[in-house]
């Protein structure tokens, strides 16, 4: 299946990757590198568990950015 990520707060705007099914986002973003504690996915305006299955279609990532 194909997924369009959306990357908000990286230094790429976005990619298209050929997803087997049965994948969970947190995997996904682990093969891209990403820390899933670091992000925030949305799916349209809702937010999405990085521990859910993929789905076909579009996801955002959204960089986090925290402080002390």
């Amino acid at each position: 299946m194909k997924l369009k990520i959306i990357f908000i707060g990286f230094g790429k705007k976005e990619e298209e990757l050929e997803v087997e099914k049965g994948k969970r986002y947190l995997e996904i973003l682990e093969d891209l590198k990403i820390n899933p504690e670091t992000v925030v996915l949305l799916r349209g305006s809702t937010p999405v568990p990085v521990d859910e299955f993929a789905e076909e279609g579009e996801i955002t990532v959204i960089k986090v950015i925290s402080g002390g």
